[in-house]
């Protein structure tokens, strides 16, 4: 009986063996095939880089750094030898290869070399995050070896734009943690991080030209409780806050660039401008005592004045500014929530409507984004507005955000406007997810994992013509309940791997239970702050 037991585990051992390695890469690739057998990465391990010129030597870097940080391995940079076994490949395709686009790659991992193949740099570096990915089962069943299971990938994203947002304006999050947000999206293939830098709670950009805003509204009175809704009170000292210096924006850019994410700036025109009045109260349609903004609302009253011309002036010049250190050519300029209440008993407002034969208050809005949207395209970019501007006859050009629902990112593709979807009944990870007994307070709403996970940017009813205007879709992190990192972290993930994967995996492979029996591979090397 006992030769029986030892034989029947050897047999057991030997089919266990022979089994591929599960494939848990997130977001799900568009092809793959597992293979039986992996690629053993040690200290003997040759990184190696071949036809990447000017790019190869800060792609190597990361990927070099990656390896050591993630893996604890440090591999040997050389180039490709084909009497060499062990080595891992990346390669820039000599001929462009039209099934992958600009984003696409191949990945073929043998028990002797892995090879990854793309058209672009950025095609390589989502390899490579697969290639961390594949590592996964290894680490966590504690192998002496680390291995990558042997298969074959061909990949590419649904959507050129896959998104990632974070409010800075109503709680301030340091140099450190925005570049932490950044190595979380591009571990997800992200490439469009949304930085939401003013609103009434806090002013976060430096402006040379009016340095006040960053003296004055980037500072509000610290409370034990954000839900306080009284406002500021004279004997109460401004000292939370914060802002980006012009230096440090260009760090975090540049930060981002190599991990091929471009950066979206928000400027809010012309609503939730608590922090522009608070600072300069003459851009205001009234005399009331504006101050940077506390509590998780806003004065709603607070607008800027649409018939002052100095206004205008104000936001060309702030936008030059903006337009300098960001290379993207989008620039984000709000024009949600913007309620006209002072408009309508502003006589400067009134006599803008007269002079430019306008209908209504409405219509001034319309007017307004419009002269800020020429004004970027003298600067070479272009505009990005919420989708309270969308109607049947808006006049603006501007791509659309939408997070009022599909039936507006239906009207503004239709309208010919590109669409970037994050509707609040997906996208919107400042909700609670999961049952609000048993979780911290969070903004109302639930957005589970599941149906984070349900979430499709293209609406029905479009034709393939007006689908092509639906650039992709995001996530967005409000954080109105959400003061440290580590909070941001829970609220983030992982739901934004459901998000990942609705951006980037072909829609009719999109499989929940798969998704999260992926997931759970993951789960323990979910970025952390405190990394």
């Amino acid at each position: 009986m006992q030769r029986f037991i030892v034989f029947l585990s050897v047999c057991l051992l030997l089919v266990g063996c022979g089994k591929p390695k599960p494939i848990v890469v997130i977001p799900e690739p568009v092809d793959c095939t597992p293979k039986k057998g992996a690629f053993v990465i040690n200290n003997e391990t040759y990184l190696c880089f071949d036809n990447l010129e000017e790019s190869g030597r800060e792609f190597s870097k990361v990927v070099s750094d990656g390896f050591k940080q993630l893996l604890k391995v440090n591999l040997n940079l050389g180039d490709e030898d084909s009497q060499r076994n062990n080595y891992i490949l990346f390669e820039l395709n000599d001929k462009s290869d039209d099934n992958l686009g600009e984003e696409g790659y191949t990945l073929v991992v043998k028990r002797n070399r892995v090879i990854a193949k793309a058209n672009t740099p950025a095609g390589l570096f989502y390899a490579y995050q697969t290639l961390l990915q594949l590592t996964y089962p290894s680490q966590l069943a504690n192998e002496k070896k680390m291995e990558i299971p042997c298969c074959k990938i061909t990949d590419k994203p649904r959507f050129a734009y896959r998104g990632a947002h974070l409010d800075v304006s109503r709680h301030f999050f340091d140099v450190n943690f925005v570049k932490h947000y950044i190595d979380i999206m591009a571990a997800y293939k992200l490439n469009k991080f949304h930085w939401h830098l003013t609103d009434d709670h806090g002013w976060r950009i430096q402006i040379d030209r009016y340095p006040e805003l960053t003296k004055i509204g980037a500072w509000r009175p610290e409370r034990s409780s954000w839900d306080t809704l009284h406002p500021v009170l004279p004997e109460e000292p401004c000292t939370y806050g914060g802002y980006y210096t012009k230096a440090q924006i260009r760090d975090i850019v540049e930060y981002a660039a190599a991990r091929h994410i471009d950066i979206i700036p928000e400027i809010e025109i012309p609503g939730h401008c608590s922090a522009i009045l608070a600072t300069y109260p003459q851009y205001a349609c009234d005399d009331y005592p504006y101050t940077v903004a506390v509590g998780p609302y806003w004065p709603p009253k607070a607008i800027m004045c649409a018939g002052n011309d100095d206004v205008l002036t104000f936001y060309k010049n702030v936008l030059d500014e903006v337009a300098e250190l960001f290379p993207y050519p989008y620039i984000h300029i709000g024009g949600d929530e913007a309620f006209n209440d002072n408009w309508q008993v502003c006589p400067k407002c009134q006599q803008r409507i007269a002079d430019k034969h306008l209908a209504d208050e409405t219509d001034l809005q319309r007017w307004l984004m419009n002269e800020i949207e020429q004004h970027l395209t003298t600067l070479g970019k272009k505009a990005i507005m919420w989708d309270d501007i969308v109607s049947d006859d808006m006049v603006n050009k501007c791509a659309v955000m939408c997070w009022q629902g599909l039936d507006v990112a239906k009207t503004a593709a239709k309208h010919g406007n590109e669409v970037i979807l994050c509707p609040t009944s997906h996208c919107y990870f400042n909700f609670y997810q999961a049952d609000p007994e048993t979780e911290p307070l969070a903004m109302t709403g639930l957005i589970t994992l599941e149906k984070a996970y349900s979430f499709d940017p293209v609406p029905e009813g479009l034709t393939k013509e007006q689908q092509k205007k639906i650039l992709g879709g995001q996530c967005n992190l409000w954080t109105e309940f959400i003061n440290t990192p580590e909070q941001a972290e829970y609220m983030l993930l992982p739901r934004l791997c459901a998000l990942a994967e609705c951006v980037w995996t072909p829609a009719d492979k999109k499989d929940y239970k798969n998704f999260t029996q992926r997931l759970d591979y993951h789960k323990p090397f979910l970025p952390t702050a405190n990394q």
